[in-house]
């Protein structure tokens, strides 16, 4: 079995020769083109001397768009990783006038945030069904922990 090596291989070398020499060619002969004057007879078998400008700035405003500014955009439109957006979406499920914006704020409550009667919630307009109703409380999930297999196991497998 041959050993691998970064080198080409002779017949990937006479390729890379031949496409490195054809496209200095075409380089040259796009150069003459754009630079030539119009007056040597040739302008009638070519395109037009505007496509000399205008093909290589397509290019590269493809190229910036494709790689620059769509990501920046896509960038700039994303929330925090913080925020509640990234996981929700607010519009649907916090009502209109909610105090809450990220996780931290629902993780560690300040005392302005804190309905202090979660029971006598008045009845808000629901943007998820579209119906006005009373909110049900809920206890709060319980925060992450590590779960040992055992327990997993022993709570789900054994009668």
């Amino acid at each position: 079995m041959p050993e691998h090596s970064p080198a080409p291989t002779p017949h990937r070398a006479i390729y890379g020769f031949a496409f490195y020499f054809l496209f200095t060619v075409l380089f040259f002969i796009y150069v003459a083109w754009a630079y030539l004057p119009v007056e040597l007879g040739l302008h009638s078998h070519l395109p037009d001397k505007y496509f000399a400008a205008f093909v290589p700035v397509l290019i590269i405003v493809g190229a910036a768009f494709a790689f620059i500014i769509y990501p920046a955009i896509n960038l700039a439109l994303t929330p925090n990783i913080d925020s509640i957006a990234s996981v929700v979406d607010l519009k649907l499920t916090l009502p209109k006038g909610s105090k809450f914006t990220s996780w931290s704020q629902l993780q560690h409550p300040r005392a302005e945030d804190v309905d202090p009667q979660p029971n006598a919630a008045a009845p808000v307009q629901c943007n998820l069904c579209r119906i006005t109703h009373r909110p049900k409380t809920r206890p709060p999930i319980a925060p992450l922990r590590f779960l040992d297999l055992q327990e997993v196991n022993a709570t789900f497998f054994d009668n």
